[in-house]
């Protein structure tokens, strides 16, 4: 691989993983100032592990905020787990189920997010202001060709079906496309 095509890779992944996140959110969550972090742990009573993540806290007009960082990785008793990446301020940007085999079931991407907020205050109180896409991709598994496969690519605004669905067959052919 060429040189130039590695510092591009380095240079362009970064910007591209938060592009989803509007001027005017980026703009009222530069207000935070961080304070203080948290690795939080907890366990089932046999020891293994229930939950993994870290809360940041921030400090704005004297109040502080509380959010969710980074990877956290929540295991159910069955062996199945959520691995979900939040970004500076607590929102979701990837959420992954995954069963008890360890097998991806379903893959979120929050790929847009917008506020119209035009105080810290403002977007603690209410989330009216909020506009987010998420986009899933959910897997089926396949008893004919013993495998998971993409199954469904779906899209929701505000919590609400959007966009174009695609259903998919095992074989990986587009079965159906539905738009929302």
């Amino acid at each position: 691989m060429k040189l130039q095509t590695i510092i591009n890779i380095l240079v362009l992944v970064p910007l591209f993983s938060f592009a989803q996140q509007s001027e005017a959110y980026l703009e009222l969550m530069d207000n935070l100032v961080p304070i203080d972090s948290i690795k939080i742990e907890t366990s089932f009573n046999n020891g293994k592990s229930k939950y993994i993540g870290t809360t940041t806290y921030y400090e704005y007009m004297d109040k502080e905020y509380a959010f969710l960082t980074g990877k956290h990785i929540r295991y159910y008793k069955d062996g199945s787990r959520t691995e979900g990446v939040y970004n500076s301020w607590g929102t979701v940007l990837t959420n992954k189920y995954f069963d008890k085999n360890g097998n991806l079931i379903s893959d979120s991407r929050t790929i847009t997010l917008d506020t119209s907020a035009k105080s810290i205050q403002e977007f603690e109180n209410s989330n009216k202001h909020i506009t987010f896409v998420i986009k899933t991709d959910d897997y089926k598994y396949s008893s004919e060709s013993n495998k998971y496969y993409l199954y469904l690519e779906s899209e929701h605004t505000n919590g609400k079906k959007s966009g174009t669905w695609k259903y998919y067959f095992p074989n990986g052919e587009l079965k159906k496309e539905k738009k929302q």
